[in-house]
């Protein structure tokens, strides 16, 4: 009979923070995905936008400005655990407002995070070039957020995949969990094709997919599947260093050897992962207007991810509102990266019985949507 202190089900950068984590303290864990872990994470730009995500007050900031806090040591960690560079870059990022019909949204959220922090600069249009010199000065301004800095996603995700594994995690892939095993309103343990395995503690990280595992619990939790298409444009000659993110949603993040990653379409309650001739005309028009040496590239690679959205667009994370033993962490939506190093800390320290985390993860709880 397989037996672990904890199953977690999802294997992308938030199933293996929180393995990771609980390995560490000495405890057995096992991860479940039905595909290849750590793929749902890949398709990430791997911006770390604590500030550019804020428009106004929110519960989930002040946990994204620590968690952005965090990478430094991370990456010296995951290099130490893993031998994977996640590639962290110091750059910064210019949110931008592409027309003139977006400056006053972009006005608004300068003032706000201006407040907060004095180092976030305004940029008149002419001034834009001045920062980032590929950037056009067609545009009507431009906020500098110099901490919002950059990591390369698919390296985080097999890092923190590999850190898991080597602390002791193990990891079933192309496994799907069937169904919950529950004994009264307690969770047991898992089914899935291979066999049943058997815990008092599960973690349902499952992303997009979360809500299907919840279904025979009675539960219905409002998170969709919200589909983002991408591509990476490869410069044959010097290339941007900052991240440039549109009001619109289109960014473009420069990464190692001249790439620029191209993001993200935005199709509410899709998982097909398909990437469509519009998608790429959109995001090639918005990405090339702002920098056009982008016009100068070949096109290396095109691709799709799923993000998970919740209704009201924050995370979910605590207990199932009636199932003992059943934890629910999901609905990061484009924040899965940024939010990955804290997440699985505190879900860990959640866990394993902490009250002051278990308080502080109140406005996220699973039972706001049970009311």
């Amino acid at each position: 009979m397989h037996v672990y202190d904890h199953i977690i089900i999802g294997g992308g950068v938030i199933g293996c923070s929180i393995a990771y984590r609980l390995a560490k303290e000495g405890l057995s864990v096992a991860i479940f995905d039905a595909g290849k872990a750590g793929k749902a994470s890949m398709a990430a730009g791997g911006m770390l936008g604590a500030q550019n995500e804020f428009e106004r007050e929110n519960p989930l900031m002040e946990m994204a400005l620590e968690s952005r806090a965090m990478f430094p040591l991370l990456r010296d960690e995951l290099l130490s655990e893993s031998g994977i560079d996640i590639e962290l870059r110091k750059a910064g990022l210019l949110k931008t407002a592409a027309k003139e019909a977006d400056r006053d949204d972009l006005n608004k959220q300068f003032q706000f995070l201006s407040k907060k922090d004095a180092s976030i600069q305004w940029l008149e249009p002419e001034e834009v070039p001045e920062v980032e010199p590929y950037m056009t000065s067609q545009t009507a301004g431009a906020i500098f957020l110099e901490k919002d800095h950059q990591v390369k996603a698919p390296l985080l995700a097999q890092a923190f995949l590999k850190a898991a594994l080597n602390a002791g995690v193990h990891i079933y892939e192309e496994t799907t969990v069937l169904q919950l095993l529950i004994r009264q309103d307690r969770i047991v343990g898992i089914d899935t094709p291979i066999g049943s395995f058997y815990t008092g503690q599960v973690v349902n990280a499952a992303g997009a997919w979360s809500s299907q595992i919840l279904a025979q619990t009675g539960f219905s939790l409002p998170v969709i599947p919200v589909k983002g298409e991408c591509l990476s444009i490869r410069l044959n000659d010097a290339a941007p260093v900052k991240t440039v993110f549109a009001v619109d949603g289109c960014y473009m993040v420069p990464k190692r050897n001249k790439e620029v990653l191209i993001g993200a379409t935005s199709i509410a309650g899709s998982f097909d992962t398909s990437v469509t001739a519009r998608g790429m005309l959109s995001l090639l028009q918005r990405a090339s207007h702002l920098l056009p040496v982008l016009n100068e590239g070949t096109v290396e690679r095109t691709w799709a991810g799923v993000r998970p959205q919740a209704a009201d667009q924050l995370p979910v994370m605590g207990p199932h509102p009636s199932i003992e033993g059943l934890h629910i962490c999901t609905g990061h939506y484009r924040n899965g990266i940024l939010l990955s190093p804290i997440t699985g800390i505190l879900i860990k320290e959640y866990v394993t019985g902490c009250p002051e985390v278990k308080k502080r993860l109140t406005p996220f709880a699973p039972a706001r949507f049970s009311i």
